[in-house]
């Protein structure tokens, strides 16, 4: 008999008794007689005796071994540090909603009256994952004393110090899900995006309905700016938990900013609690805010700072709420009083830029304040819109980039920004990219809503790259649908003088003069002066032009140009000089008049 074998052994063993008679079952033919005596032969009884037992924990399940057929079973599962606890038990874990853990540690409870260490473990580290993610819930569950020299506990240490642990193994969900938790602790390093990424993409592959899993690939994505990727996950995790208040106020938020304001109204209207919380009256004012119901939204704001006078937060949106009113003298009292305390903060920088553009008028100090903003939050979605709004304005690079790039860099985020389309629009516009920016107008007029301004710059853009029938034909269409809009009127007239007769469009115009406003008329003479055949015709419509509305910029910059080539330059610079007084932030009609001063002087 033999006395000790290892796995590997009893394997090789068995195998070698099985399989000795091999030659004797393969020969061709056999009488009768033969293969009825070896049909009735019993193989002998194979005995292993092993001296020692398995470890309780061990790595491996058994080798099983089928002597009738002389197949090797392998285990279909690794074992883990939690194998040998019920899978149902896991399953709730994994799923990791605070009712799963709850039931789970419930069915602990009832299985095992001394529990053994990896059950001890296993309540710990449910407790710990209630109180990190859901702070909101309490921990019903007594937590026996656990061994803490393990993965999970020792990743759920990391997680409560702000760091990821890259050193649990990654044998099994938890070991690949707890290091994760670092982002709910953790919500300005940025460097810990990429693996938790990482992490939490593996947890999902092997449970792609966890809830748990789900919500932080939901906070992850919140954090990166991803608003519609992140509604993807947190609109999972909130159907399996609408009773965690953490989820559902992320949930909110997220289709806050993916302009989704009826669901979000109706998922705080299912959150239980009293009307006079203070997340739900929060919620109320942010929603109220978005809707454009500012009066509301004061309201909402005042009851909240009536509960904490010293809210920062609130202060600071009670500041953007006057702000919107254009009331900026209270606005920039509050600004002010906020600053005290925190001057770094991103909503603070960012309403601070718009105060100094748009009440201030100072546009190099709105420039340095976003700049700011993006220095310290380079990917944050309101800096980067902001920065582009002032790109598009002045023609001129905020913190080194153009409004198309740094529009581009919200689009890669938000594709379907229809805001950030037109800053990035505006940009390529000034610098002449017509192809790129023909592109960015064809995704802009596929939406539902086509602004008069968006057919402005689509007709010329279209005109730019000699497309102009396909300019006639879209202008024609959306001025048949509204004629008593001007801008639209102007862009089809665009658009018929590139494509029509001259006698023809100058009948046109002419069919249109008597009726026009005084701001129509001076864009019909404009237009007509390109139709002229003599130079002195030209000037007299610009002239014409000017006298209907002297701030009609297009026909101050023509004249400008007319007279450039004639190389009176001092007759230039004073068509030009009032076109910069027109559009003080275009940079690149500053640099004009700079060249053409050096020119005279």
């Amino acid at each position: 008999m033999l006395k000790s074998f290892t796995k590997k052994a009893k394997v090789l063993f068995v195998l070698a008794v099985l399989f000795a008679g091999t030659p004797l079952f393969c020969a061709s033919k056999k009488k009768k007689k033969n293969a009825d005596n070896a049909k009735n032969t019993t193989p002998p009884e194979v005995q292993v005796v092993v001296s020692e037992p398995e470890p309780q924990n061990s790595d491996a399940e058994d080798i099983k071994i089928d002597t009738q057929t002389a197949s090797i079973k392998l285990p279909s599962k690794k074992r883990t540090y939690f194998s040998k606890i019920d899978q149902e038990i896991m399953n709730l874990v994994e799923d990791g909603t605070p009712s799963a853990l709850r039931s789970a540690m419930a069915m602990l409870r009832q299985n095992s009256s001394n529990y053994e260490e990896n059950e001890k473990v296993l309540m710990a580290v449910c407790a710990q994952m209630m109180k990190i993610v859901y702070p909101s819930q309490k921990v019903t569950w007594d937590v026996p004393e656990a061994p803490d020299d393990n993965p999970y506990l020792g990743a759920l240490k990391s997680v409560e110090q702000g760091v990821f642990d890259s050193s649990t193994g990654n044998v099994d969900f938890l070991t690949i899900l707890l290091p994760s938790l670092v982002i709910l602790k953790n919500s300005t390093d940025s460097s810990l995006y990429a693996p938790c990424e990482t992490a939490l993409n593996g947890a999902l592959n092997l449970k792609q309905n966890s809830a748990l899993a789900n919500y932080l690939m939901g906070v992850l994505k919140n954090r990166q700016g991803k608003f519609e990727e992140a509604e993807k996950y947190i609109s999972i995790a909130y159907s399996k938990m609408q009773d965690a208040e953490e989820v559902a106020l992320l949930y909110i938020n997220v289709l806050r900013k993916n302009e989704k304001l009826t669901l979000a109204s109706e998922v705080l209207s299912h959150m239980s609690k009293d009307s006079n919380d203070l997340s739900v009256l929060k919620q109320n004012a942010y929603l109220a805010f978005d809707a454009k119901d500012l009066a509301s939204a004061e309201l909402y704001v005042a009851r909240v700072l009536q509960q904490t006078p010293n809210d920062l937060e609130f202060v600071l949106f009670r500041a953007k709420i006057l702000v919107e009113k254009n009331d900026y003298i209270h606005a920039v009292s509050l600004l002010d009083m906020y600053a005290r305390q925190d001057n770094s903060s991103l909503d603070y920088l960012i309403l601070r830029a718009r105060v100094q553009l748009d009440w201030s008028k100072n546009t190099s100090a709105a420039t340095e304040t976003v700049e700011k903003a993006l220095q310290l939050y380079p990917d944050n979605i309101d800096a980067l819109m902001f920065a582009a709004r002032i790109s598009s304005q002045t023609d001129s690079p905020v913190a080194g980039k153009y409004a198309d790039e740094l529009a581009g860099k919200v689009l890669e985020k938000m594709p379907s920004n229809q805001q950030a389309m037109g800053y990035a629009l505006d940009g390529l516009v000034h610098r002449e990219n017509w192809q790129e920016a023909y592109a960015i107008t064809k995704a802009l007029i596929s939406s539902e809503k086509v602004t008069p301004d968006i057919v402005e710059k689509y007709v010329t853009i279209c005109v730019k790259l000699g497309k102009k029938n396909e300019a006639y034909d879209f202008a024609k269409k959306h001025y048949e649908a509204n004629q008593s809009d001007e801008q639209l009127l102007q862009s089809y007239i665009y658009a018929y003088s590139q494509v029509g007769s001259r006698d023809a469009v100058l009948k046109y115009i002419g069919t249109l003069m008597n009726n026009a406003s005084p701001k129509m008329k001076s864009y019909l003479y404009y237009r007509r002066s390109f139709l002229q055949l003599t130079e002195d015709n030209a000037l007299a419509d610009l002239r014409s032009s000017l006298i209907s509305n002297p701030r009609n910029s297009d026909a101050l910059f023509r004249l400008y140009e007319m007279y450039y080539a004639k190389k009176d330059y001092r007759k230039a610079q004073y068509y030009l000089r009032q076109v910069v007084a027109i559009n003080p932030n275009d940079s690149s009609l500053r640099q004009l008049n700079e060249a053409l001063t050096k020119l005279i002087n």
